[in-house]
């Protein structure tokens, strides 16, 4: 759920690796009994092509992270997915080189929790990661993995996420 105002840019990331772009007035006012509209349908996705991050914004600031199961994060700033004409669908929107993880819209620098399939956690800053004007950009490694283990999810950390902090 996200609260917003009805001239606000929402823009869908899919598995594909692209980014479509509308506006939130461009969805019906509905009744909470109707479902909605179906995002793939309404905004002519590819075929069996799915969204996996929703991103709101109004004036294009902050950062888009997106923290593929390698290791590697890649700090995107939103000013990347700003255009001048009207598109709809912009192509190469992050990497396509490794399986995606979690993509997150942060508004400033923050810590975030990165969590292994091996059980291991780390905290990074994500001040410490160089933001890149390219889209597709790899990242950079930010977490060393064994054979066979792959980074599963991320979250912007609070205090309470974990029982032991030290």
């Amino acid at each position: 759920t996200v609260e917003t105002t009805n001239t606000a840019h929402l823009l869908f990331f899919t598995d594909r690796c692209q980014v479509y772009k509308t506006r939130a007035f461009e969805f019906d006012d509905t009744k909470a009994s109707v479902l909605g509209d179906y995002v793939p349908a309404s905004l002519s996705f590819d075929k069996d092509e799915m969204p996996v991050f929703m991103a709101v914004t109004k004036d294009y600031s902050g950062y888009m992270l997106f923290v593929f199961e390698n290791g590697k994060i890649a700090k995107v700033d939103m000013q990347a997915y700003s255009t001048k004409t009207n598109r709809k669908k912009l192509l190469a929107a992050f990497s396509e080189k490794f399986p995606l993880a979690k993509a997150m819209q942060i508004s400033e620098d923050c810590e975030v929790l990165l969590y292994a399939s091996n059980g291991r956690k780390l905290l990074v800053h994500t001040g410490a990661i160089a933001a890149k004007t390219t889209k597709n950009t790899q990242g950079v490694n930010c977490m060393s993995l064994k054979k066979g283990h792959r980074v599963t999810d991320a979250v912007v950390f609070s205090e309470d996420l974990l029982s032991s902090p030290h």
